[in-house]
């Protein structure tokens, strides 16, 4: 079932339209770089030019941040569109019953989160280390971080540690956000196993997410490195956003996975 279900996504024209606006986002950030700190500079002054990691995708240090804000936003519907709203599909389309009472209803579950959870993860994983190599070829004589590295010894030790430890502060952030959206591609498939319907589905599973942006203490706070908030910020979003997964993924299991009926 797994092929299977890979195939479904790459099969997809929705799915690909959609995993290549994910893929796309980075590298018009990685140009807008290019564009505001080399042409607009005229050379490689590292006075002016950012440190490679200050210039990548999620340091959303480019010029309005744009590409950074509609990535992060939008983040749940993105993958509901790759692969999270086929439960909801499945159903409509009675595939559902029939391929549950071939291969039985845990096994066709946990297939579900499995490549729910793996396909983003790999996949962002990938998009946004391919970035920070692009950023790290081009900007590799920058040493800006737009003035904060004169302050950082004021920041926490987390912050602290992101000036005097960029690359792996860094890679920190690219682990954290692929696990994030993994996250998120698996509350969408909560979502849409639990409504079994796509126009209840999208707008639940992104009031869930847009919630987690806009309180205190937030996943906002988990997201972006380099920003004024310190540690206590990054790992209350994260918190926050673990917690209510691991509540969403059990109200799942409990009233729909582990129940005796067929879906």
């Amino acid at each position: 079932m797994i092929k299977s279900e890979l195939n479904r996504i790459f099969k997809s024209r929705k799915s690909i339209i959609t995993l290549f606006i994910i893929a796309i986002m980075p590298i018009i950030d990685f140009f807008t770089h290019i564009y505001g700190e080399i042409l607009v500079y005229g050379g490689y002054n590292p006075t002016f030019i950012f440190h490679p990691v200050y210039s990548s995708f999620l340091s959303g240090s480019s010029i309005g941040s744009f590409t950074q804000i509609l990535f992060f936003w939008l983040l749940p519907l993105y993958f509901l569109i790759i692969y999270s709203d086929s439960a909801s599909i499945d159903l409509k389309n009675k595939y559902s019953i029939p391929l549950i009472t071939r291969i039985g209803k845990q096994e066709y579950y946990k297939t579900k989160f499995k490549i729910a959870f793996l396909f983003p993860f790999i996949s962002v994983f990938a998009i946004l280390t391919l970035n920070l190599l692009l950023n790290i070829l081009i900007f590799h004589s920058g040493t800006s971080f737009a003035g904060l590295e004169g302050y950082y010894n004021t920041f926490d030790n987390w912050s602290s540690f992101g000036f005097t430890h960029p690359y792996i502060y860094y890679l920190i952030y690219i682990i954290t956000n692929s696990f994030i959206c993994a996250g998120c591609s698996i509350m969408g498939l909560c979502c849409s196993i639990l409504f079994k319907n796509l126009y209840i589905a999208y707008p639940a599973t992104f009031f869930i997410w847009f919630i987690q942006i806009i309180i205190p203490f937030g996943i906002g706070n988990t997201i972006q490195p380099y920003t004024e908030y310190g540690f206590t910020y990054f790992v209350s979003g994260l918190f926050i956003f673990i917690l209510i997964l691991f509540v969403v993924c059990a109200i799942t299991y409990f009233s729909k996975v582990k129940k005796d009926e067929i879906y």
